[in-house]
């Protein structure tokens, strides 16, 4: 079962499947934990995480504590790993047998513990879609599966798919009907419509496997009773995707007309300036009597300096508000520069850890993230004396979160109150991609900067061509 999950992240195999067994029927039975032990530590900390939820129910309930956790504990495999064609199928089917329950009823209560579990209502509307697809042919009695819509210009459009020969014409024709009104499927092909406002939105399709799809039906109709509100949300986010974008790029405009106005003004002033201040210096020096010469040239000297050190500052600030270095590269490639920079002007000592694939945000996105970076360092810079300094970039299928971490001298966090430009500002950025910033700090005990940001795909083609416009 593959729903997009985690990409580069290697299949869970026959330890997974043993890990669910053992777990599940301890909990069934009542007795104290089986794991193995055998897996990596993130992926032992999710199973333990969904059978301390399963074993809160365990009293009285055993077994139906049992299938909870084996729903939980798909979903939350499926979200950062993935599991290989029929290793779901095959794990849950041995862990039911090892319960004693019956095969069919068992799976199908597992796949609506799935359907309900926190994990797949926290995933983006269309990655949570793709994961019921893979669901149903995993759990259910189906070979395919498949999500339809009519798209603005009334052609049938499938969303996402999963398994063998998901978009067929025969399919295709399928949904088109029951779009229409239409609902024409066959002992095959089972077909359920999604609605909103009580009018077919999308058409849900699942083609089964022989004899055994019987009870297809069932689990077509508990999936679109749960990618509904799903599929309103994506088009909540869909609608606001444009206005969302264009007021994060309205803003990257302004600030890189300042830069263009700090160079092409106050910068070339400056450089003029300091061209009249020689002159200056040099015509004072030929009046000014032979005693007073030195403390003359170096007045003008200091005044040189400062007249430097503020080009320099000016300069800075130009090219710290340019948004081409966080479009350009990498985003952990832009931030390593930033530090990189940090590290060759102070001193202070830093460190970038990336965990996941951060390849998939879009560029504003990635700007916003970079701001947060440039933000949290210049008040490393300017006001932490700090040693230290980390930045964490985590991606995670339901969001991309970004820490910057100092061991500084930290602030009283009420000064936030009145900062307008600096982290309350990037808050504001973040706030505008669904995001949010959270500041832990308090005075001597170092600041850490937190930003997370939803990961968020269009669900309509036509979402995806305003979003690639506007990204």
């Amino acid at each position: 079962m593959d729903a997009t999950p985690g990409r580069g992240v290697p299949p869970v195999g026959a330890a997974l499947a043993s890990e669910l067994i053992a777990r599940a029927a301890a909990i069934g039975s009542g007795q104290p934990s089986a794991g193995t032990g055998t897996l990596p530590p993130d992926l032992r900390a999710t199973l333990r995480a969904c059978e301390v939820r399963a074993r809160r129910l365990a009293d009285g309930w055993g077994q139906g504590a049992a299938l909870d956790f084996l729903g939980d504990a798909v979903v939350a495999v499926a979200v950062d790993h993935r599991f290989e064609p029929g290793e779901a199928r095959a794990a849950v089917t041995a862990a039911v047998d090892e319960l004693g329950l019956p095969p069919e009823a068992a799976a199908f209560a597992v796949f609506r513990r799935a359907l309900a579990s926190k994990e797949f209502a926290q995933l983006p509307p269309a990655v949570a879609a793709e994961l019921a697809l893979a669901l149903i042919v995993e759990l259910a009695p189906a070979a395919a599966g498949s999500l339809w819509i009519l798209d603005a210009a009334g052609s049938t459009t499938c969303l996402v798919s999963h398994g063998k020969a998901p978009r067929s014409r025969r399919l295709r024709e399928v949904a088109r009907a029951a779009l229409d009104g239409v609902v024409a499927g066959s002992a095959q092909v089972h077909v359920r419509v999604v609605e909103r406002w009580d009018r077919p939105y999308a058409a849900l399709l699942a083609r089964g496997r022989g004899a055994e799809s019987e009870h297809l039906q069932d689990y077509l109709d508990e999936a679109a009773t749960a990618l509904a509100p799903l599929l309103e949300r994506a088009s909540l986010f869909d609608r606001r995707v444009q206005r969302e974008h264009e007021l994060v790029a309205a803003g990257e405009r302004r600030l890189v007309r300042l830069g263009f106005d700090l160079h092409d003004g106050p910068l070339q002033e400056i450089v003029a300036l300091a061209e009249e201040l020689r002159s200056a210096a040099a015509q004072i020096s030929t009046v000014v009597p032979t005693d007073y010469k030195e403390r003359v040239r170096g007045r003008f000297k200091d005044v040189q300096a400062r007249l430097a050190a503020l080009d320099e500052s000016l300069r800075e600030i130009a090219h710290s508000i340019s948004s081409t270095t966080a479009v350009a590269r990498p985003v952990a490639e832009a931030v390593e520069l930033e530090l990189r920079a940090l590290e060759n002007a102070t001193g202070i000592a830093t460190s970038l850890q990336v965990e996941g694939d951060l390849s998939g945000l879009s560029d504003s996105q990635k700007i916003v993230l970079f701001r947060v970076v440039q933000e949290a360092l210049s008040n490393v810079r300017k006001h932490s004396e700090a040693e230290r300094v980390s930045v964490l970039l985590r991606s995670r299928r339901t969001f991309v979160e970004l820490t910057v971490t100092d061991n500084g001298c930290g602030f009283d966090p009420r000064r936030l109150a009145t900062d307008r430009l600096g982290l309350a500002g990037i808050s504001e950025r973040v706030r505008l991609l669904g995001g949010a910033v959270e500041i832990e700090t308090r005075p001597g005990a170092g600041t850490t900067v937190r930003a997370t940001l939803p990961q968020w795909r269009p669900s309509t083609p036509a979402a995806a061509t305003i979003y690639a416009a506007t990204s």
